[in-house]
């Protein structure tokens, strides 16, 4: 085991948590979801693989979990039936023990494309199926994406909600920050100053441009990797926005974000940024013709159907900027099935399937097979079991936090935000996610979002240790719910039978 200078700094912020409380944990593992190029622990044992710091700080997060019974507790009652948490258990101890027990009942029945790890570079190679140590090493991603799902469902339960979305908003502002970090030190030939969050043994395609736009990859090893992170904090502070969510500069966090998500060149965060934007456009007008709209929907429904529109025919009067983003789309999108890549991701699609067909539909185990596309992915190595265990997870996330009625206060605004983070990452990820663990931001978003589902545990709105967030509009509304608490149960109390009879104030 070799702990890099970044895993030694990760841990003192560890320990650091562990005595802090769990809204100082929060903050760190969402600002650590933005290190997917980085590696706090290599594994040489396992083929060289990589411990990303997202995977590290929830070492540490479980640990904080453990220590606090009340939040433990919280944690697992998340996961009852029939609620998400319940099949999203499900999918997760399915897809473990497929990894176990499929590449080896399969084994040599079919040919796959699977990841090779060696201690210098991971590779993708063409073999016949057999048992791997990335089933292994999937199989523990899986498991602390869970672990991270419950302990945001259980910690969000307890009325640490808004401390997540700060948390997230947080992470957003960073986002931007490597993004801009990304283009300077390419611009002045300085990227080496990143390599101390670049250094696991992925192959890093940080100095990629086409037609002239730098290909932004920020603190992710290629382009792609920076949109879907990029996508899902965008489509959760979008609607955070639109919502009205109390958090200081959350529009120029926005604004900036959906800038860099519009300039990082990729294929996939546009054509599931496209489908967001819709998918809110619907959700914004669904809200006028219910009469509970606000000028913020208005705004954005205008914004998309008036003004979007109004720019793109500008920008088509100016032949200089109108061909340069024309080229832009042209390779990005139009040719892009065309391009080496393109074809190379459609060969894991089709060499997928054939496995699917191979495993009479149950297929080769979680981490046995590489595709280019979620439902691909799914059916490769999880079979149709797994697939409808895991869409039926999804459709009982969407359903129960759209058929949540609340007074639209801070909760609601946060479980709708992160709810279309998770559709916004599912997206995403079925047009081009090689494997099926959708990473520690969906797990976040998700555990939010069950959070939401689910209500608080108590009728305090914060839980006891946990402070305020940082805004004072967001601490005015909270403490202000808090107290009308209050004063309901003092309320209540005046009327509690007392020796058989009743008490008059």
């Amino acid at each position: 085991m070799i702990v890099e200078p970044i895993g030694i700094l990760l841990a003192l912020a560890g320990i650091y948590t562990m005595m802090a409380g769990l809204t100082a944990g929060m903050y760190f593992l969402c600002i650590c979801t933005l290190l997917g190029a980085a590696a706090a622990v290599i594994l040489p044992a396992l083929g060289g693989a990589n411990i990303q710091p997202s995977h590290f700080a929830l070492l540490f997060l479980t640990g904080a979990v453990v220590l606090r019974p009340r939040t433990l507790a919280a944690a697992l009652s998340s996961l009852r039936y029939p609620g998400p948490g319940f099949w999203f258990t499900l999918f997760v101890l399915y897809s473990v023990l497929t990894a176990l027990f499929l590449p080896r009942i399969f084994a040599g029945a079919t040919i796959v494309y699977s990841l090779a790890r060696t201690n210098e570079m991971h590779r993708i190679l063409n073999t016949p199926l057999s048992p791997t140590t990335t089933n292994l090493t999937q199989s523990i991603y899986m498991i602390g994406s869970f672990c991270c799902f419950a302990i945001v469902a259980g910690f969000g339960r307890l009325g640490g909600m808004a401390i997540v979305a700060q948390a997230l908003i947080v992470t957003s502002a960073i986002c931007v920050f490597f993004a801009i970090a990304d283009l300077a030190t390419y611009a002045t030939n300085t990227a080496d100053l990143l390599s101390v969050i670049r250094n696991a043994n992925y192959r890093m395609l940080n100095d990629g441009d086409i037609e002239g736009f730098k290909r932004i990859v920020g603190s992710f090893p290629e382009a792609g990797a920076f949109g879907y992170a990029a996508l899902a904090l965008f489509a959760f502070v979008l609607m955070l926005g639109i919502e009205g969510f109390p958090a200081r500069f959350l529009g120029p966090i926005i604004g900036a974000l959906g800038t860099a998500l519009l300039l990082c060149t990729s294929t996939t965060a546009y054509a599931a940024s496209a489908v967001t934007g819709i998918l809110v456009l619907f959700f914004c007008i669904a809200r006028i013709f219910r009469n509970n709209a606000t000028s913020r929907h208005l705004t954005y429904v205008v914004a998309c159907l008036f003004a979007l529109p109004l720019l793109v025919m500008v920008i088509m009067l100016i032949p200089s900027v109108s061909e340069s983003i024309s080229n832009l789309i042209h390779a990005t999108v139009t040719t892009k099935l065309e391009s080496s890549s393109g074809e190379e991701r459609m060969r894991w699609n089709a060499q997928a399937l054939s496995s699917f067909l191979d495993t009479s539909g149950m297929g080769a185990g979680v981490g046995s097979i590489r595709a280019s596309s979620l439902v691909v992915a799914l059916l490769a190595n999880v079979g149709i079991p797994g697939t409808l265990i895991f869409f039926i997870f999804l459709a009982s996330l969407v359903r129960s936090v759209l058929r949540r009625h609340t007074d639209g206060g801070i909760e609601q605004k946060v479980g709708l935000a992160a709810m279309f983070s998770c559709v916004a990452q599912v997206t995403a990820a079925t047009i081009s996610a090689g494997a099926i663990d959708l990473g520690p931001l969906f797990a976040i978003t998700a555990g939010l979002s069950v959070a939401y589902t689910l209500g608080p545990l108590q009728a305090t709105m914060v839980p006891a240790g946990v402070p305020f967030p940082a805004s004072p509009r967001l601490n005015a509304r909270l403490k202000g719910l808090a107290a009308a608490d209050s004063q309901l149960s003092l309320r209540r109390a005046a009327f509690i039978p007392d020796d058989g009879g009743h008490r008059h104030v």
